[in-house]
């Protein structure tokens, strides 16, 4: 039979919110409240086969560049690892807008072409250009090569472009021989432009603080699956991304399977 004080103690935790039974076992509370979060699998996967529906996520680092590079569309992200993984996305959706990472080529393809300058005793077959009858810049321009014995020619510049006649100046005659020939490839570099597209991949940006960043970093590969645990696997699971973009990698996020030997 329950003493008067245990009867007395029973009614009272039926007064007062908050108060545990008597047989209660504190410590379920307090283990449920410091439960460990569940760990996460992240698997490395092309970009190219993310789901155009899918919400992806990326790390504070890369959401501050995109914020940049969506504000001046002219900047060259080339440098940028995540910009070969984006550009292999069809487009995406950043804060409300949808962008895509698109090649941009700089440069003509030009040719540069350096000629030496020699003085001759006649013009024998060629055909003679007075220098004098040149237009005024390119008059300068054969002058000072004939005096430099030298001349460069840039087709993205312009100028003096000699052909093959000879040249006639003061009385003399000079030939233009050219030494070098060097073409010029164009550049490709990367850039975000602003699409019209409404079915892109969503980039998210994900809460993780410094320390927790170093942790993630420490446990990705490039080549296979990475189990995270701790702080890390709790934001990730608390968010609602089924990708997470890291550098030039991206990632499946998935549970761990409990029922894997």
């Amino acid at each position: 039979m329950p003493s008067r004080r245990t009867v007395l103690g029973a009614i009272a935790c039926t007064l007062v919110t908050g108060c545990s039974g008597l047989s209660d076992d504190p410590s379920t509370e307090e283990a449920t409240a410091t439960a460990t979060p569940g760990p996460v699998v992240l698997s490395p996967v092309d970009a190219a086969a993310v789901p155009e529906t899918a919400t992806v996520g990326v790390l504070p680092e890369t959401f501050g560049e995109l914020e940049a590079a969506t504000r001046d569309t002219s900047a060259d992200v080339t440098d940028h690892r995540w910009a070969h993984v984006l550009r292999d996305f069809d487009c995406f959706a950043f804060e409300g807008t949808t962008y895509a990472v698109v090649e941009r080529t700089s440069g003509s393809g030009g040719y540069v072409n350096e000629y030496s300058v020699s003085e001759v005793d006649d013009s024998g077959n060629e055909s003679t250009v007075r220098v004098a009858d040149l237009p005024d810049s390119d008059r300068r321009e054969a002058i000072d090569a004939i005096e430099a014995g030298e001349h460069r020619y840039d087709s993205d510049v312009g100028g003096f472009d000699p052909n093959s006649s000879v040249y006639v100046h003061n009385g003399s005659y000079y030939v233009f021989s050219l030494a070098v020939h060097g073409d010029k490839p164009a550049e490709v570099t990367y850039a975000v432009e602003s699409t019209n597209d409404d079915r892109c991949v969503t980039l998210e940006p994900l809460s993780l603080a410094d320390a927790q960043v170093e942790a993630l970093d420490a446990t990705l590969r490039a080549d296979e699956a990475a189990t995270v645990t701790g702080e890390v696997a709790r934001t990730l699971s608390a968010s609602d991304v089924a990708f997470v973009l890291r550098d030039e990698s991206c990632y499946e996020l998935s549970p761990v399977d409990d029922t894997e030997s």
